[in-house]
């Protein structure tokens, strides 16, 4: 064993210091939002035809046990691609870390509100830790999911939390689901049932590990610094300052929330012509050109013919081409346009370039992967331009008070009725105060 502090060592010491009393009212507030909103899109990604074979395709009901039950929960509530992410870290910390969590509260019992509040802020913070180090050099040159490769070890740290493990069986749950973890992202390019499929997968890992560290079966000290290990795999670039020196930030106040149903690297662009479009009061009809310019990230998102729900996530002009004519860009729109010719067609008028002053300032700033200038051309030859640096939702432009409420609202209540999600959102809205979670979550639990 090394006499010197590991990475390890030093991540399980910061993640040791988060208790529910010393985290930052601030920090409480966010993390009950992350929580209502990862529920709120669960509940919607539930009604989406592939949550349906999923549950056929673990041959058990989806609840008789927590590693399937916690698959099933992550990887629906990633259906929608209308989930919490960090950009920093380049993935979907929420969908991993809040099913593995529910799903012990719910199963295990005798667990408070500030206990699961504490568990989840632990959670983001081994994430982003880990998230931060490898990408975006894991995505970008590696093509590795962080959702999943970061969220296995996330999620064991929130399991390892609730169940009040000890330092030795905390550092052996992150250790073992850090090196366990595994997610690809060529779901980004060929579509399919993967790219949800990780994120339920973490979160599996990540109580899989949990449960082994608790019964004496240890991972790796060295895990994430090693020749073998976790950053030398994943990350040809890694930030090494950030693995060397964690910092207790509370990363879970960087976290975004998600207006738009596709991958945040279109969302500043979405932004941009949306705005435009409300300004100058454009319809569809007067919009002959849309151009758009950002960094070879965001030129590589370009799918004029995307054939599935995943492919469509992922393409620039599809998108723009369902918020100029719809108005929105939500789940069931992205899938409804699919085999529509003339929105097809219409899409076309929407083209993506590299622009030189995005390269660079994304190149300085790795976390501004999708900033985007757009401009747009009307039929009478009129031009408007607009530079979005980075979405709404995200810490610099944040969600006016009441949008998170708005959207959990909205989805738990088309899938269980607006009297249900109202009192879901109540209780969530005192979490706190709750001396054992197990009650609401059994009801939920049900719903599904």
């Amino acid at each position: 064993m090394p006499t010197e502090l590991t990475c390890l060592d030093k991540i399980v010491d910061i993640v040791e210091q988060i208790t529910y009393y010393s985290i930052p009212p601030q920090t409480v507030q966010k993390a009950k939002e992350c929580i209502a909103d990862f529920i709120g899109v669960a509940f919607k990604g539930s009604l989406n035809t592939m949550s349906k074979k999923l549950k056929q395709a673990q041959h058990a009901p989806f609840d008789s046990n927590e590693e399937d039950t916690a698959l099933w929960m992550g990887s629906t509530a990633r259906m929608p691609d209308i989930d919490d992410g960090h950009r920093f870290a380049m993935a979907h910390p929420g969908v991993a870390i809040n099913s593995a969590a529910l799903v012990t509260a719910w199963r295990r019992g005798n667990i408070s509100g500030r206990q699961l509040i504490e568990a989840v802020v632990r959670a983001y913070e081994v994430y982003c830790y880990e998230g931060r180090v490898i990408n975006p050099s894991a995505y970008l040159k590696r093509g590795i999911d962080a959702t999943s490769v970061c969220g296995a070890g996330a999620a064991a740290a929130a399991v390892g939390s609730l169940l009040e493990f000890d330092r030795t069986q905390l550092c052996d749950a992150v250790s073992l689901a850090a090196s366990l973890a595994g997610g690809l992202n060529q779901s980004a390019i060929d579509g399919s049932a993967q790219k949800y499929i990780v994120a339920g997968w973490g979160a599996k890992t990540g109580i899989s590990a949990a449960n082994m560290a608790q019964n004496g079966l240890g991972g790796p000290c060295r895990v994430f610094e090693g020749r073998l290990g976790f950053v030398n795999a994943y990350a040809p670039d890694p930030d090494v300052e950030w693995l060397n020196n964690p910092k207790l930030i509370y990363d879970i106040e960087s976290v975004y929330m998600k207006r738009y149903a596709c991958v945040r690297r279109i969302h500043a662009t979405l932004d941009a012509v949306s705005d435009i479009m409300k300004q100058e009061s454009l319809t569809a009809a007067d919009i002959a050109a849309v151009r758009v310019f950002g960094s070879q990230f965001l030129c590589d998102a370009v799918n004029y013919a995307p054939r599935d729900d995943a492919q469509a996530q992922t393409s620039v002009p599809y998108a723009v081409a369902v918020l100029i004519a719809e108005g929105s860009v939500e789940d069931e729109l992205m899938l409804k346009h699919l085999d529509d010719a003339a929105l097809l067609e219409y899409a076309r008028k929407i083209t993506v370039s590299r622009d030189p002053e995005i390269v660079a300032m994304a190149e300085k700033d790795k976390s501004l992967w999708g900033a985007a200038k757009v401009e747009i051309e009307t039929a009478d030859g009129r031009i408007f331009k607009t530079t979005q640096i980075t979405p709404y939702g995200d810490p610099e432009l944040p969600f006016p008070e009441g949008a998170v409420e708005e959207k959990f609202l909205r989805y738990v209540g088309e899938a269980c009725g607006q009297e249900y999600a109202r009192k879901l959102w109540d209780t969530l809205s005192g979490l706190e105060n709750m001396d054992d979670v197990q009650g609401w979550l059994q009801e939920m639990f049900e719903k599904f």
